[in-house]
């Protein structure tokens, strides 16, 4: 795919007519403002237990509680951390990857016929959205209040598929490169969802859930994935692939490429998140907050875009069952459906998401 592909762009994404363009740079890197020191932990040792060989047993208790106690701790302090030895296959990363920039290389017409978020009234798995990445349930671009100020600055420099998992083994293409990809999307979509089924597992311990809330408080069905490309920005100090926000989720798995672009915000300063090959990152959403009593933090996060390259990264967010109520000491009960339609609400008449406050207790109520 070459990088100067602007008719893939849609049109508000292309430079001007006759504007010099700077050719991409492979080897050229923009410098971090501050590489994020994420914890690390390691799947393999929070997920094995004992162990007998031919010759002895081993015995990974010690290695699996220090391990847990580490995402317990990097949820406290970080909202976040990486995660190494997950066990999803390389190449199905890299397939993924290459169908997602061969897809993305199509003409704007063409992916937005080929992916519509319905036709003849029946809501498609797999959408095609750009400029915001505020979506309605059947997966179009959210109709959003516009500003007195509003022009081409307030979008948000990015475009992506989105992917409703619980469906797409009901759909098939003719075509091979889609079915390929919607074949993969399928296959990473349960990779996904026995990572975040493990990593909840341990929170919900940490968090002494009891087990029906863990079976409502993460719902594999609800998995989505979204896969997005950040296009070349020729004014990238002007804009941003996707502005500041938490994410809505109990969990978010975020695979990235090596372009880079992923900030995070921690003691008052904006941080890089480096990126490293074959990590997935693991992010806390407002779910997760909620369902800790504030315990674990649903971290701010935004996406800076490049004037050189392209990005392509791939999102897994989870949420709880529509109808589990969630109990918390420092919010009113409410359900993930309650929450959704609150994000809608407000993002159509304030054009602000402003998530848990609006269930939040009043102060007097915690004593």
């Amino acid at each position: 795919m070459s990088e100067s592909n602007f008719e893939s762009y849609p049109s508000l994404f292309r430079p001007p007519p006759n504007s010099p363009i700077q050719e991409s740079n492979t080897d050229k890197t923009e410098p971090l403002l501050l590489d994020a020191a994420i914890p690390v932990i390691d799947y393999f040792k929070c997920i094995t237990t004992t162990t007998t060989t031919t010759n002895q047993d081993v015995d990974y208790d010690d290695d699996k509680s220090i391990c847990r106690n580490l995402i317990g701790e990097a949820c406290r302090d970080w909202g976040l951390f990486r995660l190494v030895n997950h066990e999803i296959p390389v190449p199905l990363l890299n397939q993924i990857q290459e169908h997602a920039k061969k897809l993305f290389s199509l003409p704007y017409e063409t992916k937005k016929a080929l992916f519509s978020s319905s036709n003849n009234n029946i809501v498609s798995p797999i959408s095609y959205f750009w400029g915001t990445p505020a979506l309605t349930p059947s997966g179009a671009a959210l109709a959003q209040k516009r500003g007195p100020q509003e022009n081409n600055q307030s979008l948000q420099w990015m475009e992506g598929f989105n992917v409703s998992l619980a469906q797409l083994s009901h759909l098939h293409y003719q075509d091979l490169l889609l079915e390929n990809f919607r074949c993969l999307l399928e296959e990473y979509g349960k990779q996904q969802a026995r990572l975040a089924t493990e990593i909840f597992k341990v929170l919900g311990s940490d968090l002494k859930l009891e087990p029906l809330q863990c079976q409502s408080y993460l719902s594999v069905a609800t998995g989505l994935l979204r896969v997005y490309r950040y296009p070349r920005c020729f004014e990238p100090e002007r804009t941003w692939g996707i502005d500041v926000h938490t994410d809505s989720s109990v969990l978010s798995i975020i695979h990235q490429d090596d372009v880079g672009g992923l900030q995070v915000y921690k003691d008052h300063q904006w941080l890089d998140v480096k990126p490293l090959s074959n990590t997935l990152i693991v992010n806390i959403g407002d779910m997760l907050q909620a369902m800790s009593d504030d315990s674990y933090m649903s971290v701010k996060h935004r996406v800076k875009v490049n004037k050189l390259k392209e990005r392509i990264s791939i999102g897994y967010f989870v949420f709880p069952a529509e109808d589990a109520v969630i109990q918390s000491s420092k919010y009113n009960p409410f359900t993930y459906a309650d929450f959704r339609a609150q994000v809608q609400h407000d993002l159509k008449t304030v054009c602000l998401k402003t998530g848990l406050q609006k269930f939040k207790l009043p102060i007097k109520s915690l004593n």
